[in-house]
């Protein structure tokens, strides 16, 4: 399973992605990207984490990121 959510905030110039990968022991890996779009400043972290709590970590990014006016261009 391979799913990106990326969002951009087209007023900051930055965007924020998160890669979901299904692991071979039933455990989902998130990778977070960050930064600003024309530079390469930024960060990542990757998490290790059940099914259910990637979806909280989803949710949870979904709203933060919509609060801070990032706008969701692929899901």
């Amino acid at each position: 399973m391979l799913k990106i959510y990326e969002w951009i905030n087209k007023e900051k110039q930055r965007f924020y992605t998160i890669t979901v990968y299904k692991k071979d022991d039933d455990s989902i890996l998130l990778k977070y990207k960050w930064g600003a779009m024309h530079s390469n400043k930024g960060g990542n972290k990757d998490i290790v984490a059940t099914e259910h709590e990637a979806e909280h970590y989803i949710t949870q990014m979904l709203k933060r990121r919509k609060y801070r006016g990032y706008e969701l261009v692929k899901d």
